[in-house]
């Protein structure tokens, strides 16, 4: 980037550690590293899926060969690749096939709805869709089977393919929520990719390492796990369903030896409070995408003495990562868990509305600039030049506006606040309910906290929503603990006037709070329940009444319409197996109601016929053991 040189610190910077941000271009491409990772690696396995391995020299060989098929499909360079896929190795060739054809890869949920996958197609200008599914017919443009290509192509040759790509050429687009209400494409360029697992301190990267690849491909986390792990000679174990239950996945990190994993923070709480021993030999867990709920971190530093907890900060237009944190097994003292410093190529800048730096302590908008930021949004150059800024103390440098607020503590390190845009005023004076937050997360007996401003009549009235940081806290303990610490703390504007306890907070697909789903202020007057028609319904009642903190669910009430979540199913279904054995976590998204779920535990669904051969000498036994524990964990 022009104007910026390394090593370079001023006072328009956070100052400390976060001045030292080194702009040293490593170089280089993807598809350029592949190859020589692949080279020195020829006979190393690549990828794990399903206990079949692929070594690095077979997936060199099978990604030239799609390549080449696709350029017999008319793809060329600059052209985009719709990939409408799950996690799998097939899904990694397609991946390299379209880096080596030069051009960029856009994954796409392939639990979208039809007319959001059609608008992604549409908008991202794709040359053809590979897809994994059955059911994409109505995709627009051309539209390629995944596995029928793979087969195909294993007629064309296998040989190296000359690299032409640039580091600055587009490796792929994410799409990320858009405040319009139409997703925004970010474009990602090969080197920032490189930047991200290049060279690196924030985390260990080496030939050794076993990375797990459970994030889905349109997930941002996919990137580090994928590249983190091909671009050093690396293994990767992909989980085996893209709705993996904390079991399944606690089976793969130990029968695999996972060493590095990625989780967002609500996977990872889950995972400490159900599966830290099968995390105990890991060496690093990189865990963020959401605020870390200290008393978890603490609980994982206390049982995991040999694995290095790292807290990770990132936007997708910055490439995954942006600051991170080594978390010091003594702790880190007070407060939230700090998101760190920059990565190496990558800078940070806090700044008020008037783009002047704020003063050590205060609360800034955090921008990011360096190798690692996207070139802009594709095809809309009106909200690319809203976010990717002039850098007003580098001329020719751009950072990138992440509508984040963080704030530096005298170890130089940073503090996430939370976002700018959920800024309100109340009395006419600002409020930003991170601050709140952060306030009720100080307590030791509050594990985590959101605040929600809510619009009654003309004004906003503000609700804290508090989980507690001890199993069964007393709810009216809590509230009062959590009046005491507002009342001591905060002035009377931003303190909240109602306080809800909560056991578990609603967390959307990629892990992160879900404000939408949270309980009402006011709650609606409670729907009329019919009578629970056997056990196995009061039980499955009583769990996601529990789970999703709603009393009273309807037995045909869809779960998603209380406000669940994949990782809340997944917690549900953590509950369930310890009752019914041998119920697969994917009955929850194919039955997501008291009734329908219950008659297929029960056998009276034939989707599930393997749990039904089982069920009537499992029932008797499930019973007392619910009435053992009254489902006390």
């Amino acid at each position: 980037m022009a104007g910026v040189q390394p090593g370079v610190a001023t006072s328009a910077t956070c100052g400390g550690d976060v001045d030292a941000f080194d702009f040293e271009d490593v170089g280089g491409t993807i598809t350029g590293r592949f190859a020589a990772s692949a080279a020195a690696a020829a006979a190393s396995v690549a990828i794990v899926q399903c206990d079949q391995t692929t070594t690095y020299a077979e997936l060199d060989r099978r990604s030239n060969k799609l390549a080449r098929y696709l350029v017999r499909q008319g793809v060329g360079a600059g052209d985009v690749i719709a990939l409408h896929a799950g996690r799998s190795v097939g899904s990694i060739v397609a991946i390299l096939a379209t880096l080596k054809v030069g051009a960029a890869y856009a994954p796409l949920d392939p639990a979208a709805p039809p007319d959001c996958l059609a608008w992604l197609v549409h908008d991202c200008g794709a040359r053809l869709t590979l897809t994994g599914r059955s059911d994409a017919a109505d995709l627009p443009g051309q539209v390629l089977g995944l596995d029928a290509a793979l087969a195909a192509c294993e007629r064309e040759d296998g040989s190296a393919i000359e690299d032409r790509c640039r580091p600055d050429d587009i490796a792929y687009l994410m799409y990320t929520s858009g405040s319009t209400g139409r997703p925004k494409g970010a474009a990602v360029p090969h080197r920032a990719v490189v930047r991200l697992v290049t060279d690196q301190t924030y985390a260990r990267f080496a030939a050794d390492e076993v990375f797990l690849h459970a994030a889905p491909l349109p997930f941002d986390a996919s990137t580090f796990e994928i590249w983190g792990t091909l671009l050093h000679g690396a293994r990767g174990v992909v989980v085996e369903e893209d709705r993996a239950s904390l079991q399944q996945i606690a089976d793969t990190i130990q029968r695999h030896g996972v060493t590095t994993a990625w989780f967002t923070a609500g996977l990872f709480h889950l995972l400490v409070d159900h599966q830290l021993r099968a995390l105990r030999d890991m060496r690093q867990i990189l865990a963020g995408g959401d605020v870390l709920s200290p008393t978890h971190v603490r609980r994982a530093l206390a049982k995991l003495p040999n694995c290095q907890l790292i807290n990770g900060y990132g936007p997708t237009e910055n490439t995954t990562f942006t600051c991170c944190y080594r978390i010091p097994t003594a702790g880190w003292g007070a407060g939230p868990v700090p998101i760190g410093t920059p990565i190496r190529g990558t800078y940070v800048r806090l700044l008020d509305d008037d783009m002047s730096p704020v003063a050590d302590g205060e609360i800034g908008m955090l921008y990011a600039g360096g190798l690692g930021l996207a070139s802009g949004y594709l095809g809309d150059a009106r909200r690319s030049a809203a976010m990717f800024v002039p850098d007003p103390f580098h001329p020719g440098a751009t950072i990138y506006r992440t509508g984040d607020l963080a704030r530096r503590r005298p170890d130089g390190a940073l503090d996430y606040i939370g976002r700018r845009d959920r800024q309100v005023k109340i009395d006419g004076k600002r409020v930003e309910p991170g601050e709140i937050e952060e306030t009720l997360r100080r307590s030791v007996s509050i594990a985590d906290a959101v605040v929600i401003a809510s619009k009654v009549d003309d004004s906003h009235v503000l609700t804290a929503y508090i989980k507690g940081a001890a199993a069964n806290s007393d709810p009216s303990m809590l509230a009062s603990e959590a009046r005491n610490v507002l009342l001591g703390t905060l002035p009377p504007h931003m303190r909240p006037a109602r306080i809800v306890v909560l056991d578990e907070f609603p967390l959307k697909t990629c892990g992160k709070v879900d404000h939408d789903r949270l309980p009402k202020p006011y709650p609606l007057q409670a729907e009329t329940v019919q009578p629970a028609e056997d056990n196995t319904e009061r039980w499955l009642r009583e769990i996601f009444g529990r789970k999703l903190g709603v009393r009273n669910i309807g037995a045909d009430t869809n779960f998603f319409d209380l406000g669940a979540t994949s990782l809340k199913l997944v917690e549900a279904h953590a509950a369930i197996e310890r009752i019914w054995p041998g119920v697969n976590v994917v009955a929850l998204f194919r039955h997501p109601n008291i009734r329908d779920l219950a008659r297929a535990i029960d056998g009276r669904d034939t989707s599930l016929q393997p749990a039904a051969r089982r069920r009537a000498q499992q029932q008797a036994d499930a019973l007392k053991r619910m009435q053992r524990s009254r489902l006390a964990r």
